[in-house]
């Protein structure tokens, strides 16, 4: 009878111990898909830049990334005007000129 008994609670031990296994695992996957969907809220709101908004920071948007002229003739000069914004929510200081690359050929 005590053997029986042994077994019993043997076996309903490892039945809490599968069953908290099986709890376990099923709350990463959750914990990880929950993890994906945020993180692709969150990227998916920066690329779009009228959505964009950061706390705590300086952070500066600019209207365009592409300024593109076409075919332009050696020694012709254009001018361009850039929209920057502070989409943080503390003073932005801009302390140096901004650079500016021109490619060639692209």
């Amino acid at each position: 009878m005590n053997k029986t008994k042994a077994r019993m609670q043997e076996r309903r031990k490892e039945e809490r111990q599968r069953n908290t296994l099986v709890i376990v695992i099923v709350g990463g996957l959750l914990l990880i898909t929950a993890g994906f969907m945020i993180a692709k809220n969150v990227w998916g709101n920066r690329a779009d830049p009228s959505l964009v908004e950061v706390s705590g920071q300086p952070s500066l948007m600019v209207d365009q990334e592409l300024i593109d002229f076409g075919d332009v003739k050696l020694n012709t000069n254009l001018t361009f005007d850039l929209v920057l914004t502070n989409v943080g929510d503390q003073i932005l200081e801009i302390s140096e000129s901004p650079y500016v690359e021109v490619k060639e050929g692209c």
